[in-house]
């Protein structure tokens, strides 16, 4: 009777020992580690997670493009090689057409707004058209501050004359676009190969994230920059193997969950602060950071309207709904501006 016993205390130890086994989850991302998108998304994700579930969840963090390039991480945690990983979606457009709605320009100038929108755009419209089928789910997306046009020459752009013709860095199809639609030439160049291709005279310039410049050290060889444009985006998300989410205990998804809607909104922010301290920087420095006015402002909306009309046909060829996604977006977006 007391081996009986003794058997039974010890299955229950190493049964409570099984259970208090942290989770493993492996979580890639293409940022670098010194990179504000990692620094206030991944990173401060599993340290929420940390604090949130203690003990409960470890992660073998991947950054900087070590186990796949910026677009293969969709495929890598689609596929299970990963259990996570961070996607910029201007890298997998062709998967993830529907979702480069809220890349487009003039939708939104606070980037936490932006933030929650996309949120709900994931959740209500897009997890089950199209991440679920990739066999992902997202744990928290975010947008970065619309992008700015910085250039290698000094002056400020008061007409788009002085625009045209200008290469200019842009991160993906929808930035060819607005690129184009302004009388430059958009040349798709990685955000690490940028700094090479200024220096070498292959771009003019860049539409792109001003706080990100400082990251990539582009910054120094980018002389003028505007502060109030709205020249579209990048959008990200964290996305988990639909798969190994199913896996996993129902208070280790709480946990996540939880961690993930407060990790959107704070790299949005931080994003933000980022663009702030980077424009006192450029004016410490002596570069040109200016406003532009409401009359150039105005012409750059008339021909960005196009871009959006572009999208929308894109949408209708490939049979897709996009009007549907976004108007939802565009009232998304309202919702949180008057909250």
């Amino acid at each position: 009777m007391r081996i009986l016993e003794y058997l039974m205390c010890a299955g229950a130890l190493i049964a409570t020992q099984a259970t208090a086994e942290p989770v493993s989850l492996r979580l890639s991302e293409h940022f670098p580690p010194t990179h504000v998108g990692s620094q206030s998304g991944a990173q401060h994700f599993m340290q929420r997670v940390e604090e949130i579930a203690p003990g409960k969840i470890e992660f073998e963090h991947y950054p900087g493009e070590q186990l796949a390039k910026a677009a293969g991480q969709l495929d890598a945690v689609s596929k299970g090689l990963v259990d996570m990983a961070v996607v910029g979606l201007v890298y997998v457009t062709e998967k993830v057409p529907l979702s480069t709605a809220v890349e487009l320009p003039g939708l939104f100038s606070d980037a936490t707004v932006g933030a929650r929108a996309f949120w709900k755009l994931a959740q209500n419209d897009l997890l089950e058209k199209e991440y679920k089928p990739l066999g992902v789910r997202p744990l928290f997306t975010f947008v970065v501050t619309p992008y700015q046009l910085m250039i290698t020459s000094d002056q400020e752009i008061n007409d788009l004359s002085q625009i045209e013709g200008l290469k200019l860095r842009v991160a993906g199809a929808t930035g060819e676009l607005i690129a184009s639609s302004l009388g430059a030439v958009g040349v798709k160049i990685s955000p690490t190969d940028l700094y090479l291709a200024l220096e070498r005279g292959v771009v003019d310039g860049a539409i792109s994230n001003p706080a990100s410049q400082v990251t990539y050290k582009t910054d120094a060889l980018l002389n003028s920059w505007t502060t109030n444009a709205s020249l579209g985006n990048v959008a990200f998300g964290l996305f988990v193997n639909e798969r190994r989410w199913q896996e996993l205990p129902e208070d280790v998804k709480q946990a996540l969950l939880k961690a993930g809607e407060e990790t959107g909104v704070n790299v949005a922010q931080k994003y933000t602060d980022g663009d702030k301290e980077t424009f006192a920087k450029l004016r410490d420095e002596g570069k040109t950071v200016y406003e532009l006015t409401s009359e150039m402002l105005s012409q750059m909306d008339d021909r960005l309207q196009a871009v959006r009309e572009n999208w929308l046909k894109q949408m209708t060829e490939r049979g897709l709904d996009g009007e549907e996604v976004l108007a939802n977006f565009r009232a998304y977006v309202e919702e949180e501006r008057a909250e």
